[in-house]
């Protein structure tokens, strides 16, 4: 059985996320031995990757048990939004940090010097404001990730036209224990990444003759992206920059025009309240946010940039992005163990920053089951 280095490296990146939330947060709890704990998890993630071609399998899986799956799944991450009413039983700022930006920000007030209850300042740009917004109104913040799988289920199954493809996917990442914990604890971190692959995918999948066929609406949403988190330039980077170099001047400038004007308006919501330019340089949600040193995140934008004219398919968008966030997310919590000690157990820094590249490492990887399908076939 022959496996694609894109597969392995792309199963190897999941693996890692979760098995070290598994080894952080694990060791937390008394019901199991954390040795136990990891025995299985290896077991069980084995079985996942070896049984991913099973002929069976693939022709048992239709659309009715897609369905019921992701409901039931629903179900269980609307559950899990009530299940914690309380950020402080469980020590977890981006619930109530998330909470007071977006009151302040609709009440048009400068809020990047406010300080939580574990001594952070809010570090929202306008972008992720605007995206958490309607679940805010709704009464719960925790919503947010219950639409977030919702999107990326319904990415996966327009990118994908195999029901074993779409139900891998899901699966794989519903039962994320990076994600579970994100749902349960309201925390919407990675949800900027799931809109992005998401956002990727079914671009992709609608225009993949001409990616600016709706140039003014492009610009619309990657100006909004671009204000989620600083490392979402990275895989819009990788997805666009060569077709946009390659497009014609007139849609070049209707892109540029509507994204710039879409950053404007929305960083201008969130700076106009501010007392003045050098409070605004003091309380930079930038350089709170920022996931390395200036200099290192710089090397990783220079390599998106490379990676994106070795851009041939789509799936080289995922696994590019993939490794590329992985890698930016790892310098990052490495700076800050350097800084803070050694012991990840008691780090408060969260190796779930990890995370950010699961959306795109998961479907790189069904991208590259789905090539060793199609060779097993060919006669």
């Amino acid at each position: 059985m022959k496996y694609t280095l894109q597969s392995i490296i792309s199963f190897l990146i999941y693996f890692v996320i979760n098995f070290l939330f598994l080894t952080k947060y694990g060791i937390r709890q008394s019901f199991l031995p954390l040795s136990v704990l990891c025995v299985l998890y290896i077991g069980f993630n084995f079985s996942i990757f070896y049984i991913r071609k099973n002929e069976f399998l693939q022709q048992s899986v239709n659309n009715k048990i897609i369905y019921i799956f992701v409901g039931l799944i629903s179900v269980t991450y609307f559950v899990f939004c009530h299940l914690f009413n309380d950020p402080y039983k469980l020590n977890i700022d981006r619930w109530q940090t998330l909470n007071y930006s977006l009151e302040y920000w609709l009440q048009s007030k400068f809020f990047y010097d406010e300080i939580n209850f574990m001594g952070n300042k809010s570090s929202y740009l306008p972008g992720q404001l605007l995206i958490a917004l309607p679940f805010y109104l709704l009464g719960n913040v925790g919503y947010l990730q219950l639409a977030c799988f919702l999107l990326f289920s319904y990415a996966l199954t327009k990118e994908f036209k195999s029901n074993y493809l779409q139900l891998l996917g899901i699966f794989m990442f519903s039962i994320s224990l990076s994600y579970i914990y994100e749902v349960i604890c309201k925390s919407d971190f990675i949800s900027s990444f799931i809109i992005i692959a998401s956002f990727i995918a079914l671009w992709h999948n609608k225009y993949k003759d001409d990616y600016f066929q709706k140039p003014y609406l492009l610009g619309l949403i990657l100006g909004i992206l671009f204000l989620t988190r600083s490392v979402a330039i990275i895989p819009l980077i990788i997805f666009l920059l060569k077709p946009f170099l390659r497009t014609d001047t007139n849609s070049k400038i209707k892109v540029i025009v509507s994204c710039t004007l879409t950053i404007v308006v929305l960083l201008a919501t969130v700076i106009l309240p501010a007392n003045d330019l050098l409070y605004i340089f003091k309380h930079n949600p930038l350089t709170l946010q920022g996931q390395s040193n200036k200099y290192i995140m710089l090397f990783f934008v220079f390599l998106a940039v490379l990676a994106s004219f070795y851009v041939k398919k789509i799936d080289s968008v995922f696994y590019f992005s993939s490794i590329i966030v992985f890698l930016v997310m790892v310098s990052f919590v490495t700076e800050k163990y350097f800084s803070l000690g050694y012991d990840y157990q008691n780090n408060y820094f969260s190796t779930t920053y990890l995370a950010a590249c699961l959306p795109f490492a998961i479907i790189a990887y069904c991208f590259s089951v789905k090539k060793e399908i199609t060779d097993n076939t060919k006669p």
